[in-house]
């Protein structure tokens, strides 16, 4: 009897576990940390973490930066971010620049893929976003080759 309410509990949390991760398999492929070089090679500028919550930074670089989380999902080859509209953190100086309306609802049109970056095409403009930290073996090699 033990054995079987046991086995019964583990099952419920495997499913409730799996059961949140809502994301689609081309969203599984993206999972995580993306710079873009020409902003900074330091701070990222998005967090996509496989439980599906994401954090966007915005960066003014050597002014101010601040961050928003929410939530992310690949749909129709679109990159959907939904925030909570406000900042979570602030780095910086607010006075020379203004945070200003943070959108609820940000979809980007994926324009490539390769595994090592992500472009997004913004306004007409394909922006090139490098991802990091997604593949914990290569990370530990280069980490021991420094």
């Amino acid at each position: 009897m033990k054995t079987a309410t046991k086995f019964l509990t583990l099952l419920c949390t495997v499913m409730a576990v799996t059961g949140c991760n809502r994301l689609s398999e081309e969203a599984r492929q993206m999972t995580g940390v993306y710079y873009q070089t020409a902003v900074s090679e330091n701070e990222p500028v998005m967090e996509l973490n496989d439980n599906g919550s994401c954090t966007v930074h915005a960066i003014k670089p050597g002014v101010m930066s601040y961050t928003v989380n929410g939530t992310w999902n690949v749909e129709n080859d679109s990159l959907l971010i939904e925030t909570e509209g406000v900042a979570a953190s602030v780095t910086g100086d607010t006075t020379v620049i203004r945070i200003g309306r943070i959108p609820t609802r940000i979809s980007y049109a994926i324009a490539d893929f390769n595994g090592l970056s992500l472009t997004l095409r913004r306004d007409g403009n394909d922006y090139v976003y490098v991802r990091r930290g997604h593949n914990e073996e290569l990370e530990k090699a280069s980490k021991t080759a420094e």
